[in-house]
């Protein structure tokens, strides 16, 4: 049991990781740039805490894949690993990864010493974009290659995703608390507005993308409720349904009351702000429950693959 939920555990806390490491970039090039020291301190922390994970991450992932290549247990899977690396697509994908995963340590190194600029945080954005592409191609969508329509989609699909999910959750714990703690009223407008706005944008090319995914891997419309992966995809969907609920409700309703209170009062934070930070966390979570569904999803073989 332990055993099969291991790797799950691993893979979401990989997909969590990318996500607010996009988070952070974009919110350094766009959402909100103008940071003090100490949230450019914080956002540091956090991007140092995000790359032990996703090395963390990779290596565990790299250990389970030589162990279900070379079909023998954990223990024995350590002596396959060089030759999963040095004989296997994965292997070289991987070792991509790895090097990518140092630019990203570079990067962080550079943005502790000259702050969150513009060039290190974009270096930030590119190269966590090539990682997540490796790891689209890994998975079934990268079946085809790396640079194949399905695979280049999914990776359109895994960035939307990251920058939706990510941002809200970059808000919730450390965006909105600093600006409300320091009372900057102009750029807590701009942030909210900015979030507003990227959420709508990823929002739409999430269902784009998810929607040719969804073609793409299975038959018909009834291997939904007839096979593993149709059943999972369904619960994956009505969480996915329920953030995209949160988000209009947010951007035609809870949004524009906020920045109304804010204006009309003085620019203090008040019971609408209150209320806003409490949904963005319960979006927070909905979003961790989102990434479960598309690990699990993972593991399920799709139904269009059994017929080519």
């Amino acid at each position: 049991m332990l055993a099969d939920i291991l790797p799950m555990i691993f893979a979401v806390l990989d997909h969590l990781a990318l996500a607010l490491m996009c988070a952070l970039a974009v919110a350094a090039l766009w959402t909100s740039p103008s940071a003090t020291h100490d949230e450019n301190l914080r956002r540091t922390r956090l991007l140092i805490v995000l790359l032990v994970v996703t090395f963390i991450t990779a290596c565990v992932e790299l250990w389970l894949r030589a162990a279900v290549m070379a079909d023998v247990n954990l223990a024995e899977a350590w002596s396959f690993m060089p030759k999963v690396l040095s004989r296997s697509d994965y292997g070289y994908y991987w070792c991509i990864r790895i090097a990518a995963w140092s630019i990203l340590v570079a990067t962080s190194i550079w943005i502790l010493h000259r702050g969150w600029r513009l060039y290190p945080s974009s270096l930030l954005l590119l190269s966590t974009l090539l990682v997540i592409i490796l790891k689209s191609t890994n998975s079934h969508a990268g079946e085809e290659g790396m640079y194949s329509i399905p695979n280049l989609i999914n990776w359109v699909h895994l960035i939307s995703t990251y920058l939706w999910g990510g941002m809200v959750i970059v808000y919730a714990i450390l965006v909105l608390p600093m600006l409300v703690k320091q009372s900057a009223s102009l750029r807590l407008s701009c942030a909210i507005e900015h979030l507003s706005t990227m959420a709508a944008i990823a929002l739409a090319i999430v269902l784009a993308t998810g929607t040719y995914n969804a073609w793409h891997q299975m038959n018909a419309l009834s291997d939904i409720w007839l096979t593993g992966y149709g059943q999972v995809l369904a619960v994956k969907l009505v969480c996915v349904s329920l953030m995209i609920l949160i988000g209009s409700l947010n951007r035609f309703l809870w949004v524009p009351q906020l920045l109304a209170w804010i204006q009309d009062n003085n620019h203090q934070w008040g019971p609408p702000g209150h209320h806003f930070l409490k949904i963005l966390k319960l979006d927070s979570l909905v979003f961790v429950t989102v990434l479960i569904a598309a690990v699990v999803l993972g593991t399920e073989p799709p139904p269009a693959h059994g017929i080519k």
